[in-house]
């Protein structure tokens, strides 16, 4: 069985591929502004650098976001595409939940992913459950936030694709049409920000 693993949230690509539940080839390309360009690309040569085509996947994991706005998008729709297209299942990981999966530790974890202006944040306990409803604070106000908290913080893109596979692996697959992009804050421009 054949996994397609998809991140676009960063400005790392992130693309996987599994064989019965273990990686067996994984790309990554820090792309800037340029997720269109090199996505589908990546995909096609993960593929062909493994003697496969497309018609070899059993199903689609793609991170959701929060992150890039842009890049976030060209994932999901890709993801949901290829599943539509190909028949196969879907499932879906927030980019914060992927982090926490990623990273074992015995404690809570304090999950953030930073932008110019703050932090995206999920607040999981030592089993990846997660505690608070994410959230985007600016920096002044995450630094507030932080000062009571004694939590184990993350700030890190490094994904383990095994670890989100095994946490994923008896998670419902879902049809391709309503997986969409989570959005946490919102658009500044049409925020007058």
């Amino acid at each position: 069985m054949y996994t397609l693993f998809i991140s676009t949230y960063d400005k790392v690509i992130t693309i996987g591929l599994l064989k019965n539940g273990n990686l067996i080839d994984q790309k990554q390309k820090e792309s800037m502004k340029n997720h269109s360009v090199y996505t589908m690309t990546m995909i096609d040569n993960i593929l062909k650098q493994n003697n496969l085509t497309t018609n070899y996947l059993n199903e689609i994991i793609v991170v959701n976001g929060p992150g890039s706005f842009t890049g976030v998008r060209i994932g999901v729709t890709i993801a949901k595409t290829l599943a539509y297209t190909l028949n196969i299942p879907i499932k879906t990981i927030t980019s914060l939940c992927a982090l926490a999966v990623s990273i074992e530790r015995n404690q809570n974890k304090l999950v953030t992913i930073s932008d110019l202006k703050g932090k995206y944040i999920g607040y999981f306990d030592k089993d990846n459950k997660l505690l608070e409803d994410y959230t985007y604070l600016k920096n002044n106000k995450y630094e507030e936030y932080i000062k009571d908290k004694e939590k184990f913080i993350i700030d890190s893109t490094t994904l383990d694709l095994n670890k989100i596979y095994k946490y994923l692996k008896n998670t419902e697959s879902i049809n391709p049409h309503i997986v969409n992009p989570i959005y946490i804050k919102g658009i500044d421009a049409l925020n007058d920000k």
